[in-house]
């Protein structure tokens, strides 16, 4: 059985202190999978991945309402829509730096992943 699809979000202070940042926060409480990870180090941020099954594609610059719908969109299909591609950061992908400090986004709360 694969792994759900799941957003993960970049929670480094670069990121943190993005324009879109909160913003994506509000859409991951609202996702029924989504983690926290520590500091990815691509540092165009804010940054989020979606992990499908053991495929993990990072996307950077995800400050617009159009970027975090794209995110939906593709969590949904599986397909990545053409505005999200331009984002993707193929030299990181399937790579998740600080897996075993990932943490559970549920509502307005971050729970650790043990």
């Amino acid at each position: 059985m694969s792994k759900p699809v799941c957003l993960i979000v970049c929670s480094g202070k670069d990121c943190r202190a993005d324009k879109g940042f909160d913003e994506l926060m509000d859409l991951a409480c609202e996702t029924k999978s989504a983690l926290q990870s520590p500091c990815q180090s691509l540092c165009h941020g804010p940054i989020a991945a979606i992990r499908s099954g053991s495929d993990l594609r990072w996307f950077s610059h995800i400050r617009s309402k159009s970027m975090r719908k794209a995110l939906v969109e593709m969590m949904a299909t599986g397909r990545v829509p053409k505005e999200l591609s331009k984002h993707e950061v193929t030299k990181h992908r399937n790579e998740l730096k600080g897996s075993g400090r990932l943490k559970r986004i549920d509502g307005k709360r971050i729970r650790s992943v043990a």
